[in-house]
């Protein structure tokens, strides 16, 4: 989430959105309604469109309504413990029949859709705003696998996990990385510098590409 966060926050003027989650395709429907001022946009995990996101959607094919939704799709159930889902194509016995997201989506009759990895900040930005000037049901469907899931199945396998990043000397102190891609690795010192924790970074190199001064690099871990 942090990729996609960064990816569309600079230079959108959020104050002019309405902004829905969990329920979010239903809510997003209603906010839409009797709404000229402010453009809606609607956030879906990937098994969260499963099993709760359907009907809204439905409703709003049906019903014309505007709003922006995008489905972060991340292939697995990440805020329950990483489960399957239906568009992984295996549950917790078996392989099963792969159910995709998009596909689920065109069946529904949605034709505007736009895929893009959720780390390629600049063109999921680019695909943010280009949805938010059109009118009617937009999808994004913004994909990465979990990279929480990813090192769990390094460490699980006895791999070496990717290096985490440090702060260099090109840092010139924006804050980037803390206050907009808010990355709970990054931390601020007393005397203003950013370092890295490490025990909490990751090594996806996520943040490498939101860095105004290029300080960010790997890290021997």
């Amino acid at each position: 989430m942090d990729a996609i966060h960064s990816g569309i926050s600079s230079r959108i003027e959020w104050g002019k959105y309405f902004f829905a989650w969990g329920h979010s395709s239903g809510t997003a429907s209603g906010l839409s309604l009797f709404n000229d001022t402010r453009r809606v946009v609607a956030f879906l995990g990937d098994s969260t469109f499963f099993h709760s996101g359907l009907p809204g959607i439905v409703n709003a094919i049906f019903n014309k309504h505007n709003f922006t939704l995008i489905v972060m799709e991340n292939g697995t159930t990440a805020m329950t413990g990483h489960q399957n889902h239906p568009a992984v194509g295996r549950n917790f016995r078996e392989v099963t029949q792969k159910i995709p997201v998009r596909k689920v989506l065109e069946g529904l009759g949605v034709d505007n859709i736009r895929e893009v990895d959720a780390y390629n900040q600049s063109k999921l930005k680019q695909y943010v705003e280009e949805a938010l000037a059109e009118d009617g049901l937009k999808v994004i469907i913004a994909k990465h696998p979990c990279m929480l899931k990813f090192t769990r199945e390094l460490r699980r396998s006895g791999r070496s996990l990717p290096n985490p990043v440090r702060v260099g000397n090109k840092c010139n102190r924006k804050y980037i990385c803390v206050s907009d891609f808010a990355c709970p690795s990054y931390q601020l010192s007393d005397d203003g510098s950013v370092w890295v924790q490490n025990d909490l970074c990751i090594g996806d190199r996520s943040c490498v590409q939101t860095c105004p001064s290029d300080a960010i690099a790997s890290e021997d871990r």
